[in-house]
């Protein structure tokens, strides 16, 4: 297996580790998804590009790619690891300081209004006129700015997948796309004899179980580290998290997420968790909807680029929107860019 890590990197991950003691007869089998995420990124060799010499693919009769639409990979990479606490130190921070040495400046957009309103909500520490100023913690990063960072920052997380999965040196037998995850996925589980293992997963599980895994992880991390735990609280925290999920397209995107007035870290995440749980209900009743904020979400991040850092990002993961058929998402997204005003 040769993919990116993401949600579903990490059910696969989890897939095979169960897959010595599976019997289809028993589909409680309790090794199936028991592992937490922190537990799958610590895998050898997850998240590591392959290199021909060092990994003989010839040992492995079923070889395949997990691919993802870049500007999809990019825009998840930086709600999973700049606008929450995971990468904040030291990457997003290094980010926010190169940009603040070199004295590179950026537009009011969005998520600095965003940011401004939740710092005057979550953040009383905080007094300064504009989030743009804060580069201690650097949680206030753009993605504009996270952008421009990456560009120069490589990370398996938004690392090209040419350059992850080198598919000339990997000789790909399968490809699966994430957009069509779990149809895709479903050959490679019967040629491992796991036929029929997903006849028992449903979409509406799945998404619950990455509610869980997710929320656990940040709450971890605000518990145990601390940097996250100085830069944050378990109120802002709770608030990112649905932001996140609301971005993604996985609760009502009308729905707001009420603060309690506790600020126990037990208590503000089973809080979050029984509101994500009546969002993604009511946003269920429309999933048109839910699709639909999403997609609308992902076009305004997009518009906060400039049409030069657009066309940096593109030039960026050129390869992957060839080798992996992405080119007409490319351009449907490319021509909303470069229909709008010039900054």
């Amino acid at each position: 297996m040769s993919t990116t890590p993401s949600s579903d990197a990490a059910n696969f991950v989890n897939i095979y580790q169960s897959h010595a003691n599976f019997s289809q007869s028993d589909t409680s089998e309790p090794g199936v998804f028991s592992l937490d995420r922190v537990a799958i990124h610590k895998q050898a060799g997850y998240g590591r590009p392959f290199r021909k010499g060092m990994d003989d693919w010839r040992h492995y009769p079923t070889r395949f790619t997990v691919a993802r639409d870049p500007f999809s990979r990019v825009l998840s990479s930086y709600l999973d690891k700049a606008y929450l606490p995971d990468f904040w130190m030291p990457q997003v921070l290094n980010i926010v300081q190169r940009l603040k040495l070199v004295n590179e400046t950026f537009e009011e957009d969005f998520m600095r209004s965003h940011y401004d309103k939740m710092a005057a909500q979550y953040d009383p520490k905080f007094t300064a006129s504009s989030t743009s100023t804060e580069t201690s913690c650097g949680k206030y990063v753009t993605f504009a700015q996270f952008v421009t960072g990456i560009l120069e920052l490589d990370d398996p997380h938004w690392m090209p997948l040419s350059e992850l999965c080198n598919p000339c040196q990997f000789n790909v037998t399968h490809l699966i796309y994430m957009e069509t995850f779990t149809q895709d996925s479903r050959i490679i589980l019967d040629r491992l004899g796991l036929d029929g293992f997903l006849d028992h997963q449903d979409k509406n599980s799945q998404v619950h179980k990455e509610f869980d895994m997710i929320v656990d992880y940040n709450f971890r991390k605000l518990s145990h580290d601390n940097y996250v735990k100085r830069c944050s609280s378990t109120r802002e925290l709770a608030y990112r998290l649905w932001n996140n999920f609301r971005w993604r397209g996985y609760i009502d995107p009308e729905v707001a997420y009420i603060a309690p007035a506790r600020d126990e870290m037990k208590f503000v995440r089973d809080n979050l968790m029984k509101q994500l749980a009546e969002a993604r209900t009511s946003g269920l009743q429309n999933r048109t909807k839910l699709k639909a904020a999403q997609e609308e979400f992902r076009r305004q991040f997009y518009l906060t680029l400039s049409k030069d850092l657009f066309k940096k990002l593109e030039q960026k993961y050129a390869l992957d929107f060839k080798f992996y058929g992405y080119e007409k998402l490319r351009d449907q997204l490319d021509s909303s860019i470069l229909e709008k005003d010039d900054f």
